[in-house]
């Protein structure tokens, strides 16, 4: 081999080289922008993570208020029901009582009747004792007038 075939082996050798550079720099090229692309794609993603995990948080704070909230209106609902149940107690208490003074007007009015004709009964003999007294006072009177009467 002479020194112009080295030089044409040489030449050839880095052309070689130089399109084994050029083919791995658009490969490099190439994998760049793919890496571009996915750590685009990693930081939408991580994005859509932390967005997911804070309507997360949102939703289980909203839960956990609608959980106290029906707890409250439970509790509510039950102090409301024993409220209603002591209202029907007394209520019942005082259905009786109303009944039962009720009774009592009754007999009451009864007796009121009953005491109306006793003090009408009264008044009849009171007035016809009236009238025997005055009838007697006349006579006592007419006897006084005629025992003082000259003779």
């Amino acid at each position: 081999m002479n020194g112009r075939g080295l030089t044409w082996v040489n030449a050839a050798g880095c052309l070689i080289l130089g399109l084994l550079l050029i083919l791995q720099w658009h490969k490099e090229r190439a994998l760049d922008g793919r890496i571009q692309d996915l750590k685009a794609s990693l930081v939408a993603a991580q994005d859509q993570h932390a967005a997911a995990c804070e309507r997360a948080e949102v939703l289980e704070s909203e839960q956990q208020m609608l959980k106290e909230s029906i707890g409250s209106l439970q509790t509510a609902a039950e102090q409301s029901g024993k409220l209603l149940a002591e209202r029907d107690a007394q209520l019942t208490d005082l259905e009786t009582q109303v009944a039962t003074l009720k009774q009592q007007a009754a007999t009451l009015d009864e007796q009121i009747k009953t005491w109306q004709s006793a003090v009408s009964l009264r008044d009849e003999r009171i007035r016809a004792l009236n009238a025997d007294l005055t009838s007697a006072r006349r006579r006592l009177d007419d006897a006084i007038a005629k025992l003082k009467a000259p003779r």
